[in-house]
């Protein structure tokens, strides 16, 4: 979001990946056109969207040439090998989503859930969700997501600028049996380059909190939350 630097390093960076087909910009800035520059790249391809809301990530405007989508934000870079494995491991389980930054809930004693750090999910060293800031997943669950996810969720995402990794991760779990999503290899993960931004939604005073409702609620939507149930959300270690 207005990271016009860092839009283009990203994907001249991606660009120069043999295996990816296209680049989709998702554009929601309707007071800036989109840097000049990207012009010069024959595999990009800029989707206008009218609402600016983070759910719009998942909204295709423009057919993909592929099934396998790579979701990705404009700070975080990866070599084109670690790309590829993710990739290959995507292809194995199309129904799954492949990230690379995994995350854990956390279910405290009366029942509600939190969202677990880095630290925690580290020291647990289990995970049952993952970030959407670069992951794999199929084509057909962002049009999942954006016809048939339950409306609170998507307003509270719309609302409050937060979540739409949550509840893309939650929804492919509740499709697949409660399964936490696939993860690349550890060596694929550790090569993560993160471009400096000024600011960021992590940033946030109430980002905690947030994510803490956000993993909660849209665990008790999606049936995550029910004890015994085949939907109930599972945990996997690293």
């Amino acid at each position: 979001w207005r990271r016009p630097e860092q839009l283009l390093l990203s994907v001249d960076w991606h660009s120069r990946c043999p295996g990816v087909a296209q680049i989709q910009v998702v554009w929601c800035d309707k007071e800036n056109e989109p840097p000049s520059e990207l012009a010069d790249y024959e595999k990009v391809v800029i989707e206008r969207h009218e609402e600016n809301s983070l759910n719009e990530r998942f909204n295709i405007l423009t057919p993909t040439p592929t099934l396998g989508i790579l979701s990705i934000d404009d700070d975080v870079l990866r070599n084109c090998e670690a790309i590829d494995t993710g990739f290959f491991k995507w292809t194995q389980s199309p129904d799954r989503m492949v990230g690379f930054d995994g995350r854990l809930h956390v279910e405290n004693s009366d029942g509600s859930w939190q969202y677990g750090y880095m630290s925690t999910t580290e020291k647990a060293n289990k995970y049952s969700m993952s970030l959407t800031r670069y992951c794999f997943l199929h084509r057909e669950y962002m049009d999942i997501y954006m016809n048939e996810l339950p409306r609170p969720m998507l307003d509270s995402i719309a609302t409050n600028f937060n979540c739409e990794d949550i509840a893309m991760s939650f929804l492919i779990s509740s499709m697949t049996d409660g399964r936490p999503p696939l993860l690349a290899d550890t060596w694929a993960i550790k090569s993560m380059i993160k471009l400096y931004v000024d600011d960021k939604i992590s940033g946030g005073k109430d980002h905690k909190q947030l994510r803490d409702k956000c993993v909660d609620t849209f665990a008790e939507i999606l049936g995550l939350k029910e004890e015994g149930g085949s939907r109930r959300l599972k945990a996997a270690t690293f």
